[in-house]
């Protein structure tokens, strides 16, 4: 039999479990208000493009703002879901050409939450606030679902890889357009940042293991004004820099689907 010292009476198990209980929920209220994080303000305006003007999109995953300017819808929606605006369906006319400036700004505690994260906790919590804010007053309603859709599958060229091995510690890209420079990347890596140039999803199938060095430079099929000399093609860059292929093909692809969405409401 245990000692009395060993035994826990009904009325401290109790307490116990209360007290769990409440320290769970707490966990659990903290967690929901964290990944319920809003901007506080938001000022929403058509944009009347000027010729040649460029777009951006101005945002820091731990910082509280959010802004844009001369940015369509489409390519918002596509900043806030992370996904290429190719994967993106049932995707109305005006929010191709209709053009939006936004200024939104969270309130002082949800930025300094931002700061305290790490970049993947933090990234999560801002686009699902940016997501929270096109849901608030764009009336934007979504849903993901996977189609067999056109895909890419890389696969290595009949001269065999011309990949460099890397000896980075870590990983490193510079993305822009027409170019490509990262060290450390595996291939599935490479095959991601590739997708969106290429207009479709990338499948590694090469086999191929490890990290890698490449720096990669090539002409966008839509560029004008190129020079003759210029770089070529991306799926010749690929095969003549780093002995790889794109091979059309078809497969699962998850898509985002428009269900429903408004102008913005009045600020």
């Amino acid at each position: 039999m245990p000692s009395a010292s060993n035994r826990m009476s009904p009325m401290k198990t109790l307490f116990s479990s209360f007290a769990l209980l409440v320290a769970c929920t707490m966990l659990a209220s903290a967690q929901a208000k964290e990944s319920q994080s809003t901007f506080d303000v938001a000022a929403i305006s058509l944009h009347d493009p000027a010729p040649h003007e460029r777009s951006h999109i101005v945002s820091s995953d731990k910082g509280g703002s959010f802004t844009t300017r001369n940015v369509s819808l489409l390519a918002i929606a596509q900043y806030a879901f992370m996904i290429p605006d190719s994967r993106i369906m049932n995707v109305p006319a005006w929010m191709k050409t209709e053009h939006f400036d936004i200024d939104a700004k969270s309130d002082d505690a949800v930025t300094e939450r931002l700061s305290k994260l790490d970049w993947d906790q933090a990234k999560q919590i801002k686009h699902g606030m940016i997501q929270s804010l096109l849901a608030d007053r764009f009336k934007l309603a979504v849903h993901r679902e996977t189609r067999v859709l056109p895909i890419y599958e890389l696969v290595v060229s009949k001269g065999g890889s011309k990949l460099s091995a890397s000896k980075a510690q870590g990983s490193m890209v510079n993305h822009g357009l027409g170019r490509l420079n990262a060290q450390g990347m595996t291939v599935a890596g490479i095959a991601q940042e590739l997708a969106s140039d290429a207009g479709r999803v990338i499948v590694d199938k090469t086999g191929l293991d490890g990290r890698f060095d490449i720096d990669l430079k090539w002409t966008p099929d839509d560029a004008a004004g190129q020079a003759a000399d210029g770089p070529p093609s991306l799926f010749t860059t690929l095969k003549e820099q780093i002995g790889l292929e794109l091979v059309p093909a078809k497969g699962p692809v998850e898509v985002l689907v428009i269900d429903h969405v408004e102008h913005p409401s009045a600020n």
